[in-house]
């Protein structure tokens, strides 16, 4: 059961969509992470970022790991463990695309998805 906000209940971050509490395009880079495994990128539909989407990280094996709703501008990050990664991107219209990454630390892997 959910509390109504102001209710002593927590209040959606701004710019997150609903059913998810991670920030909209993921964690904000800091000074610290430059030692890191970044996996970082865009999604875009005809040039445009979609109104709406996740990107979903899964390991190796297909299994769950973390997800981010998509930023105003399409962006998404991720940090994670040096290995081979699927970042899934779920959109309106029963989009569903992966794409196979490689991360190590120290490094950011971009990565562009055109819906």
């Amino acid at each position: 059961m959910s509390a109504a906000p102001g209710a002593g209940g927590a209040e959606q971050a701004a710019g997150a969509q609903p059913g998810c509490g991670a920030p909209a395009g993921g964690v904000a880079m800091t000074a610290s992470a430059s030692g890191e495994a970044v996996i970082e990128g865009h999604v875009t539909r005809g040039g445009t970022p979609p109104p709406a989407g996740y990107a979903r990280l899964l390991n190796d094996g297909g299994e769950f790991v973390a997800e981010v709703p998509l930023g105003e501008d399409g962006g998404f990050r991720f940090f994670a463990a040096p290995g081979t990664w699927i970042v899934r991107v779920l959109a309106p219209g029963g989009v569903n695309t992966d794409t196979t990454v490689t991360a190590d630390y120290g490094h950011r892997t971009a990565v562009e998805v055109s819906i």
